[in-house]
């Protein structure tokens, strides 16, 4: 009987490995203050996505802290606070946003309104180059194929090959789950006998970071490239 357990708990770690959370890398956070300038505890703080409907709340720590973690990229979203709102703001893959909050303040004024694409970028370890959005839709690509934009990458090669690493040391993913097939080092090229493949219509941007990683990075010599995809919105749009 122990050898039978032992063998269903070595197959449970063995599957469990192949397991990845979804990620955008995309934060909000910030601090919340009161008079001369404490910090406020256990104060809810929400966020709401104008676009899309998503909604979230917490609540602020001993020090007055919030962060919302791995949000749906876009926006704008607005940061709520009791009465008081901030609007405006946009998060693309691996933004951090910072929102403080001071409960304080004078309220001479209804109404504030921050329009803008205001946004932090976290500071990640290596070379990484972000292909925005606007990139995507403007270049020609060959192959109706997202990765080949990897190539906009100065440390980017022939084949795939990153850091002149072996085209099989580039690791890909999508929305945070890995998309190379483990079995004969494949991209997400249907020539390439990936797992699955995407059109590059559902592609909102991507980042192609080389070796040295970041620590939320790794499982390859050479580099990784990170693709978020698309979330619809409340209005129609196509191509």
């Amino acid at each position: 009987m122990k050898r039978v357990k032992i063998g269903l708990g070595l197959l449970f770690l063995s599957f469990g490995t192949l397991v990845y959370a979804q990620t955008t890398q995309a934060s909000i956070t910030g601090k919340v203050t009161g008079i001369g300038k404490a910090p406020q505890e256990k104060v809810k703080v929400t966020i709401v996505n104008e676009s899309t409907g998503f909604k979230t709340e917490t609540e602020t720590n001993s020090r007055g802290e919030y962060i919302f973690k791995e949000i749906p990229l876009g926006g704008p979203y607005t940061v709520i606070v009791n009465d008081d709102k901030r609007e405006g703001y946009n998060v693309n893959f691996g933004d951090q946003v910072t929102v403080n909050m001071d409960l304080a303040s004078e309220k001479s004024i209804e109404e504030v309104v921050v329009v803008g694409n205001l946004k932090n970028k976290i500071g990640n370890l290596g070379a990484a180059t972000a292909i925005t959005t606007k990139n995507i839709g403007i270049l020609p690509v060959n192959g109706r194929n997202f990765a080949n934009l990897a190539e906009l990458s100065p440390l980017s090669g022939k084949n795939g090959s990153i850091s002149g690493q072996l085209g099989s040391s580039t690791n890909f993913t999508i929305d945070g789950m890995t998309a190379k097939n483990p079995t004969s080092a494949g991209a997400t090229t249907s020539r390439s006998n990936a797992p699955f493949s995407i059109s590059i219509e559902a592609v909102r941007e991507f980042k192609v970071t080389t070796n040295q990683y970041d620590v939320t990075l790794g499982r390859s010599g050479g580099g990784t490239i990170s693709a978020v995809t698309k979330s619809g919105t409340n209005q129609f749009s196509g191509s």
